[in-house]
This record gives structure tokens, C-alpha cells and sequence, in this order.
């Protein structure tokens, strides 16, 4: 894995799913840097919140949760990898992932039997959160929080896909429709 720097013309970013074949936001890496634009309001596959037993919403909620974060270059036709928000590039302890929910709720609670727990605040769109490793008197745990911290992005791995745009669903290609739901 490596940190991004370095000047990327007709390199993106892309916000994606890709067990629905589809990208909520792109943006362009320049100089090592890249903003997402992310429409607010666009049709999105919800399923209704389910961690385990013992951890439950304050409401019901539905969410969405996106897979990668995956570095294209345009000029290439080439996926390069899939970025990470975390603190290290190998074996992290915190990592940041992407959670849509439909609703404003609480998660609270800890997983019966598990050393998962969660304390989540959670508004209606997109919201950052954190799986951090830590480590308990019996083993390893899980805690599921809010970001409260910057972590860098890190590229990770070495998913280097050629002729992207001929193998991968169209979707990941089409700049992202701002739809009702």
C-alpha cells in the first residue's frame, strides 16, 4: 500500500458498489487530493439496519453501505486499486467506512456473545464511521463509532484491472444522477 501523492491528470476517484454495479460520487485526484461530490438525494439500495443480537437502533432505519473507494485512471482504461481511510497502510486498527441511513438514530449496544460494540450516532445521509480493533482482556474486540478524527487514505493492495471500461458494468462510468426516493 502506498499514500497517495504526486500530480494525477485524468485520474478519479470513485465512490462505488460493486455488488450493485454502481458509483454515488467521483472526483478528481489532483496533486494527491480529491473532492467527492456525492448527490444527497439519490436512489440508493436500502435494507433495513442489522447488526447482531444485543445492538439495536433507537428507530428503525434503512442503510446503505458502500463497498470501495477505487482509484481509476481515465487516460489508462486501468483501475489502479481501491483506497483506504485508516491509520496505517498495513494491518490497521481503525478504518473508516460509509453509511447512508434513511433516518436520524442512535446504535447502541454490544453484540451478545461477540466482542463487537457499537455507539453510533447516525443522521439521515451519509455519515463516516469507524471500526476500530481494540484489544480486550478476552481477545480482540470490534468497537463501531463516530469519525472523530482525519485518517489518510491509503492505496491499498495492487488491483490493477486493464481495459476497466469494457469489464466493468457501465454504471461505474456514468457521473451519478441526483434522484427522489
Amino acid at each position: 500500500m502506498q499514500r497517495l501523492m504526486g500530480s494525477s491528470d485524468g485520474v478519479y476517484v470513485l465512490f462505488a458498489s460493486f455488488t450493485q454495479a454502481s458509483v454515488s460520487g467521483r472526483g478528481a485526484l489532483k496533486n494527491g487530493q480529491f473532492f467527492l461530490t456525492i448527490p444527497d438525494n439519490q436512489q440508493l439500495h436500502l435494507k433495513p439496519f442489522e447488526a447482531c443480537d444485543g445492538v439495536k437502533p433507537s428507530q428503525p432505519i434503512k442503510v446503505y453501505q458502500t463497498e470501495t473507494i477505487l482509484l481509476y485512471s481515465q487516460a489508462l482504461n486501468r483501475t489502479v486499486g481501491p483506497l483506504l481511510q485508516a491509520d496505517a497502510p498495513k494491518d490497521p486498527t481503525r478504518v473508516v467506512r460509509w453509511l447512508y441511513s434513511s433516518g436520524n438514530a442512535t446504535v447502541l449496544g454490544r453484540c451478545t456473545g461477540l466482542n463487537t460494540s457499537y455507539d453510533l450516532t447516525l443522521h439521515q445521509g451519509w455519515n463516516a464511521v469507524l471500526t476500530a480493533t481494540e484489544k480486550q482482556k478476552n481477545g480482540n474486540g470490534q468497537l463501531y463509532t463516530n469519525v472523530r478524527e482525519q485518517l489518510p487514505y491509503w492505496l491499498s493492495g495492487d488491483f490493477k484491472l486493464d481495459r476497466a471500461r469494457s469489464t466493468l458494468p457501465a454504471a461505474f462510468f456514468e457521473v451519478p444522477r441526483t434522484m427522489s426516493f
